[in-house]
């Protein structure tokens, strides 16, 4: 099934993989609007990745905090 797929892809490649140059000007409105919804969607995948390390982080710390209050009792 995959094997068959794989020309299917080559053929459609342009069609599956376009860049904001291939749909016309890039100085046009559509295209600006795109770029900015995907900087938008970058924005917010990368707030939600650095509140997960934040969380990750304070967590550590925390851990480390109490096993050394623990040894020293």
């Amino acid at each position: 099934m995959f094997v068959k797929l794989i020309p299917i892809l080559i053929l459609f490649s342009n069609v599956l993989f376009p860049c904001a140059v291939c749909y016309g000007n890039p100085e046009a409105p559509m295209t600006h609007g795109m770029n900015m919804g995907v900087l938008t969607l970058m924005g917010f995948i990368g707030f939600i990745l650095c509140t997960i390390l934040f969380s990750i982080i304070s967590i550590s710390i925390r851990t480390k905090n109490i096993n050394n209050l623990e040894e020293q009792v």
